[in-house]
């Protein structure tokens, strides 16, 4: 019985307080029809200059979720150089296009890259990515893509934090381009690598870029020798200036691993592979036009 008696003073309290309800003069009972309608709510953008942190080891792992903001004069691991938007049957799709739906705009990335750097990012510790959207955003209208860089600590993709931009920092002289290093692992390539100065004790050398004139992404080791090993040969001879011979004799090994992270980014025009020469012992000199007399 109580509950029914309370039920009945609030349905009596609310029939009170409505009929004695007064609205003020010029004033209706509609609440909504004087509001504002909100935005339509947007996923933010990126902005070129904005730079990031990462939770990734690997550049090989990156994805974009995997970036965070970070501040430009600390810590930072990449930079966003451009940020575009994708339009026509791209932009209309259901799902963010993969690297190789995106041609033009790879190469176009690259291009930007470059300046921005001051030469191909392929010839020293840096890597590009392009990062479209993600799904979740994607879905949630955006259809923008990002142009990063990023920086690294050798040649087999871990990533580096550093404070200082990465602008300008493959012209010549720059101490962000591949030269001479010591491997890591003694003669194990399978380890990384530290750079060095020439002049400095060191048993690795990169011979330069070497670019695929066409084929299949190289999916095996076999199949990147087809691809690679005589492009690698060439570079050796060109840049030691013909001392080939003096370096096998001396049983120097190369190697030449590819720049594509996958086959969708070879099929989007990254068909390039740095030339290495691993030598048995450390020198203290370069093997430019000295190849037949470094060693």
């Amino acid at each position: 019985m109580v509950r029914f008696r309370l039920g009945a003073v609030l349905a009596l309290t609310l029939v009170v307080v409505a009929g004695c309800t007064k609205v003020p003069a010029g004033v209706d009972k509609d609440i909504v029809d004087e509001w504002a309608m909100m935005g339509e709510a947007k996923v933010p953008e990126p902005k070129a200059g904005d730079c990031w942190a990462s939770t990734s080891i690997s550049v090989f792992r990156m994805t974009a979720a995997s970036t965070t903001v970070a501040l430009c004069d600390g810590p930072h691991i990449g930079e966003i150089v451009q940020v575009g938007h994708f339009t026509g049957a791209l932009a209309e799709a259901d799902s963010p296009p993969k690297l190789d739906q995106m041609v033009d705009i790879y190469t176009a990335c690259d291009a930007e890259v470059t300046k921005f750097l001051g030469a191909s990012w392929q010839l020293g510790r840096a890597r590009m990515l392009l990062f479209p959207p993600t799904s979740t955003q994607w879905r949630g209208g955006a259809r923008f893509y990002r142009c990063d860089v990023a920086s690294l600590k050798g040649a087999h993709g871990e990533l580096e934090s550093r404070v200082a931009t990465l602008k300008d920092s493959m012209k010549p002289g720059s101490d962000r381009l591949d030269g001479c290093a010591v491997l890591d692992n003694g003669t194990d390539w399978s380890g990384d690598m530290t750079p060095v100065v020439c002049t400095a004790p060191h048993d690795v050398e990169s011979m330069g870029l070497i670019t695929a004139r066409s084929g299949a992404y190289p999916a095996t080791s076999e199949a990147a020798k087809t691809v690679f090993d005589t492009l690698c040969v060439d570079k050796i001879r060109e840049y030691t200036g013909g001392g080939i011979n003096a370096l096998a004799d001396a049983k120097a090994r190369y190697t030449y691993p590819r720049h594509a992270a996958s086959v969708e980014e070879w099929n989007a025009g990254n068909k390039n592979a740095t030339c290495w020469v691993l030598l048995p012992k450390k020198i203290t000199r370069s093997l430019k036009g000295n190849g037949s007399k470094a060693v």
